[in-house]
């Protein structure tokens, strides 16, 4: 029963999916819950993806999985932090679609850790440091305006 925009911004801050006041509607909960549900099933979709796959390769990148090993085209290692592993996996899962900041931010949150949804963008751009030819002109992290995010780069999956 709490309307206050305070009361709102408290509860989602402290994990909650969304937040409906009284009175509501029950088209408004409805659509409210398929927006849930939606978002619930390409998480699970990407993570069953995940869970098929033993590596990505890119562009003559290979991301393994299981060893959460990243080599560039010359076969060295690339060190990645666990946020980095977690949102190049997220990228390389669904290549070649947008993907929003709080699909990102749901895709590669690590055990549930409070972040904010600029984060991903440091993340990002961290990420294109380390994979782009040239991070102030990528190719591969590409930014959709207004959207979010797409790996522009054709991915083959090992099973």
């Amino acid at each position: 029963g709490r309307a206050e925009e305070a009361d709102r911004v408290m509860g989602l801050e402290l994990g909650a999916d969304d937040y409906l006041t009284k009175p509501f509607s029950t088209r408004e909960l409805l659509a409210r819950l398929r927006a849930l549900l939606r978002r619930a099933q390409a998480q699970a979709s990407v993570a069953d993806a995940m869970s098929r796959a033993r590596a990505y390769r890119f562009d003559g990148w290979e991301l393994n999985v299981g060893l959460r090993r990243l080599k560039n085209p010359q076969g060295a290692a690339v060190e990645l932090t666990n946020g980095e592993f977690s949102l190049l996996a997220a990228f390389l899962c669904s290549p070649q679609r947008t993907l929003t900041r709080d699909q990102l931010l749901d895709l590669s949150r690590l055990h549930n850790a409070e972040v904010y949804d600029r984060s991903i963008d440091v993340q990002i751009l961290r990420l294109r440091r380390k994979i782009e030819p040239e991070p102030s002109r990528p190719r591969y992290l590409v930014t959709q305006r207004g959207a979010g995010y797409v790996f522009d780069c054709p991915v083959d999956v090992v099973r």
